[in-house]
């Protein structure tokens, strides 16, 4: 049910029948009774059916009703929360409402508040608005239970839910609206929506914006063709999205019921919320007092993610190819403004080759800048620096590169350099300052080439070496524009696998060869970087929910366990080396070359990242 700041959530579609009260009882308790949810919501009216009509003038119907609810109350072996729609007779007016239950306590009702009236709708015949109620409590099973404007907390865990009924999420003013900026942080709707074409997308696109611009989770249920169709065929379509992102969705119509569900990172939904200070400004706007229930989550220990946790959570899911364009298009254009803004006789790219991942990227994007600027490739100044340990695999496959893309190539062995700056300061150990050494020597001439060529130094380093400080300060750290580092390495690759596919056709062996190749700065013999700091995915997935969701050492452990199929001890390891690290190296962040952002983080201290370096975080 709830493990960590995720909670498990349900969209359930029971096959009902129109009317048959007993037989809709059973079909919500098989449902119930099947599920390891920490919440699950019911379509709109689902105990009666939303197509009974002038059945709902019927006292004896809407008693019959209200015994089904009391029976599921006290049969269900459903230990979360279960939110069902229900007519109810309040003092003479009905109310089409949201009943809010758990261990055979009805915890609140909400009603609804917009009931539409037109085409194929006719709710104003059966039934009065909740909109503006005073009443604040109801008498229901011989117990007062809360009514009307309702916000469900667990306050020790930080969740706050609300609930919305069907025409409530298309009004231009809804409810959720408003209970977002109290501090609803889920919401939940039970709908009965009529089916035609074209509206799964605006269905889709309504839910996912309301998540979006309430920076919340939002569920989404359906009744189904269950309901009659003397006039229109109702949707099956079932929802859950968080903060925008499509999280799951059915649009199938089953013959039996069915029942979506997902999990929902609350924390993750939290830690967004506490950095928006338009969240926080708005606040003032405010239009309703809120009763806030308590509720409580018990973590579970037998807690299981509904689907397999992404190993590369920086890689989208959908419209994939689309968003690998966009990306190429944000490195190149903002390479191209770069290039813009310098005068001519400044605006040569110089850049460092080594036959690795990130220097083949930046190469690539470098190419396209300056065709979209109708320049020649002549004006890429690509420079290829082996040393001791160069592999002639890589060497190679450096020199091919540049040929290939007809870029003006420059061979500067650093080995005798090197040795020379070591010996000048009675250095003979190959060690950290050796390995630096190198680095340093090879800014040194990129530095120096820029000047005497009238360019800048463009830096390839990524996002995941940034954040993980796996750079040398003053060497491959600086630059005058860090075209890559907005991207992790699993994006690099990505990006460098979709050239070979596309643009690139014509070098895709040259870049399939680095696609495999062992990741390495060889600045040692036989040196493999992921042996040094471990896997990069493993690092990338980390870095992703550690700075996207603000999950903890903790959760993050927990979180690789699952994804990566690791035993404890070996998730402890990863994290721990990637939180040290982390926190230790943002003195190198500090000092960051401009570059642009791609996804939704950044770690440049003038961006969205920022922390001091001495900093002490355990």
């Amino acid at each position: 049910m709830y493990k960590h700041g995720i909670l498990k959530v349900a969209a359930a579609t029971p096959k009902i029948v129109v009317g048959d009260i007993d037989h809709n009882k059973n079909e919500i308790l098989s449902i119930l009774n099947a599920s390891d949810a920490g919440i699950i919501v019911f379509p709109e009216l689902t105990i009666t059916g939303y197509t009974a009509s002038d059945l709902f003038y019927q006292e004896a119907f809407i008693d019959e009703a209200k015994q089904a609810i009391l029976a599921i109350m006290e049969h269900t072996t459903f230990e979360g929360i279960f939110i069902l729609g229900a007519p109810l007779d309040l003092y003479g007016i009905l109310y089409n409402c949201a009943l809010v239950i758990q261990n055979k306590h009805i915890l609140g009702v909400v009603p609804k508040h917009y009931l539409p009236n037109y085409h194929e709708f006719y709710e104003k015949r059966w039934f009065h608005t909740g909109f503006k109620t005073q009443m604040k409590s109801i008498k229901l099973f011989g117990k007062s239970v809360p009514f009307g404007y309702l916000i469900f907390e667990d306050a020790d865990e930080n969740i706050r839910f609300g609930v919305e009924v069907c025409q409530d999420l298309w009004a231009a003013y809804s409810p959720s609206d408003d209970m977002s900026l109290a501090g609803a942080n889920l919401f939940f709707n039970l709908s009965a929506s009529p089916e035609r074409v074209g509206k799964l997308s605006v269905r889709r696109n309504l839910v996912l914006d309301h998540s979006r611009k309430q920076m919340a989770a939002y569920v989404y249920t359906s009744t189904g063709h269950f309901e009659s169709s003397s006039e229109v065929v109702f949707s099956n379509h079932k929802l859950i999205a968080s903060q925008g992102t499509l999280i799951a969705e059915d649009v199938q119509f089953h013959m039996q019921g069915s029942v979506l569900a997902a999990d929902i990172d609350i924390a993750a939904i939290n830690y967004q919320k506490r950095q928006d200070s338009t969240y926080r400004d708005m606040h003032m706007l405010i239009q309703n007092q809120y009763q806030f229930i308590p509720v409580s989550f018990k973590e579970s220990e037998t807690f299981r993610f509904e689907k397999k946790l992404s190993q590369k959570p920086f890689i989208p899911e959908f419209d994939q190819e689309e968003e690998i364009e966009l990306a190429n298009h944000l490195q190149t254009f903002g390479l191209i403004k770069r290039i813009e803004s310098l005068p001519e006789s400044a605006s040569k790219i110089i850049l460092g080759i080594s036959g690795g991942l990130d220097s083949a990227l930046a190469l690539l994007v470098s190419h396209q800048a300056m065709t979209i600027l109708g320049r020649n490739p002549q004006d890429i100044i690509a420079v290829t620096m082996p040393a001791q340990a160069t592999s002639k695999q890589s060497f190679s496959i450096a020199k091919d590169l540049m040929q290939a893309l007809g870029v003006t190539a420059l061979e500067i062995p650093i080995a005798e350099s090197v040795d020379l700056h070591l010996k000048s300061i009675d250095h003979n150990t190959k060690d950290v300052t050796y390995e630096n050494a190198q680095a340093r020597m090879r800014t040194l001439i990129l530095m120096d080439l820029a000047n005497k060529h009238g360019g800048f130094v463009l830096g390839t380093g990524d996002l995941s070496e940034i954040a993980l400080g796996w750079m040398t300060y003053n060497g491959d750290q600086m630059s005058m524009y860090a075209v890559n580092a907005g991207l992790p390495k699993t994006w690099v690759q990505l990006l460098i696998g979709y050239h070979a596919k596309h643009k690139y056709q014509m070098i895709a062996p040259l870049l399939t060869a680095i696609l495999n190749a062992p990741i390495t700065p060889e600045l040692l013999e036989n040196q493999d970087t992921e042996k040094s700091i471990g896997r990069y995915d493993v690092n990338d997935f980390i870095l992703y929910h550690h700075l996207e969701h603000g999950a903890d050492e903790e959760k993050c452990i927990y979180l690789v366990q699952h994804a990566f199929d690791m035993s404890l001890a070996e998730a402890k390891l990863y994290v721990e080396r990637f939180m040290k690290r982390f926190y230790s190296q943002q003195f190198k962040r500090q000092t960051l070359p401009e570059g642009p952002k791609i996804l939704g983080i950044s770690l440049s201290p003038r961006g969205q990242y920022r922390m001091p370096s001495d900093v002490k975080r355990k």
